[in-house]
């Protein structure tokens, strides 16, 4: 196992780690905010559906991968699998996002996690994106 050296990590993998780490805390957050008989009640993301849990799984595994290759563990095509995984973490919170309403009884609406879900899996999308096409050029 390799040792892990702090300076070796460059700022987009530290979007990337820190948006994993972000996702699992915003997570226990409000995603779902609905009123049901003048009594305001919210959901984390552990309990508004799979399009809100998994994008923070799939984030906090991108998270993960971007920092094995620091303990030595080599990751095939790092890039495009990060790319893949924080884009689909994106949409799918989008789409809890327009479905945020159906998601409970009374007038549901998205709660500040939600919002901070989002950020986070745009923030590992675009570090994603600039290290698959810096990566991209270096390969061609």
């Amino acid at each position: 196992m390799a040792n892990f050296d702090v300076k070796r990590v460059t700022p987009l993998e530290w979007a990337g780690i820190g948006a994993g780490v972000f996702a699992f805390l915003v997570s226990f957050f409000n995603w779902i905010t609905f009123e049901l008989f003048g009594i305001s009640e919210g959901l984390s993301a552990w309990n508004s559906g799979f399009t809100a849990w998994f994008p923070v799984l799939l984030l906090m595994v991108a998270g993960g991968l971007v920092l094995a290759p620091h303990f030595g563990v080599e990751v095939a095509r790092l890039p495009l699998i990060w790319l893949v995984l924080g884009g689909v973490a994106a949409l799918l919170i989008l789409l809890r996002w327009v479905t945020a309403s159906d998601a409970t009884l009374g007038t549901g609406s998205a709660g500040f996690g939600l919002f901070l879900g989002l950020l986070a899996a745009l923030v590992s999308g675009a570090a994603a994106f600039l290290t698959f096409r810096a990566a991209s050029r270096t390969n061609a």
